[in-house]
């Protein structure tokens, strides 16, 4: 079954939608992919591009074993995998761009800087390991 492509205006509304609704969760993923359209005929170039966004989100349930017992950690719903696409003409691609880079930026600013402490910590420790093992 073929998906569903938005309109480019309506694709950058819910994909605004989709990273707000992600980073205030506090973690997740969105997958931002896209690749030229592929021409009725081959002597000619596409002049179209498809951009698909998703949230990575499994579509079936996870497997578990009968009388497995679940931890706390374990025990959350699954999210409902959300996809968007649409496709863009060539022409329009520079203007669409634009207005795809603003949403992905505006998209970031929730996210919280990733912790380099730790691993530089954790590298340090390794690295006096192996010379304590080495004399």
């Amino acid at each position: 079954m073929p998906q569903e492509r938005l309109g480019n205006d309506e694709f950058l509304t819910s994909l605004g939608t989709l990273l707000s609704s992600t980073s205030t969760s506090g973690h997740g993923s969105v997958f931002l992919t896209q690749k030229p359209m592929p021409a009725s005929d081959e002597s000619t170039p596409s002049s179209q591009v498809l951009i698909r966004a998703t949230n990575g989100a499994s579509s079936s349930k996870p497997k578990t074993r009968p009388n497995a017992k679940v931890s706390k950690t374990q025990k959350h719903t699954p999210k409902q995998k959300i996809k968007l696409a649409t496709v863009v003409e060539t022409s329009d691609l520079e203007s669409f761009y634009t207005k795809y880079a603003d949403v992905c930026k505006k998209g970031m600013e929730g996210l919280r800087k990733r912790d380099k402490k730790k691993a530089k910590e954790k590298a340090k420790a390794a690295k006096k390991k192996g010379k304590g093992n080495a004399a």
